[in-house]
């Protein structure tokens, strides 16, 4: 099963552990995604992401490695990770 390791490292930048303000996760998001090749690679796992059904989106937002976001279920956390990491994505996709 995939780990998703590029998803897990920029949701992680919105846990209340890593105590950012939302706009400075968002900043740093954005920072991250000026390279083409991370974009690719955050692209790819995103895509499979969304088409993997053996993983849990509401354990993957809160977990013991961060908590970042309490998804009421499945699709309400499917909803948070594509407005926080892919509607950026594709705005910064040319």
């Amino acid at each position: 099963m995939p780990n998703y390791p590029t998803v897990r490292q920029l949701l992680s930048l919105f846990s209340v552990d890593v105590g950012l303000e939302e706009a400075a996760a968002k900043a740093a998001l954005i920072n991250w995604l000026s390279e083409q090749q991370r974009r690719q690679q955050l692209s790819s796992e995103l895509q499979a992401l969304m088409q993997d059904n053996e993983i849990s989106l509401v354990e993957l937002l809160d977990n013991r490695e961060f908590v970042v976001y309490p998804a009421d279920d499945e699709q309400d956390a499917r909803q948070y990770i594509l407005a926080t990491l892919w509607q950026p994505l594709m705005k910064m996709t040319p």
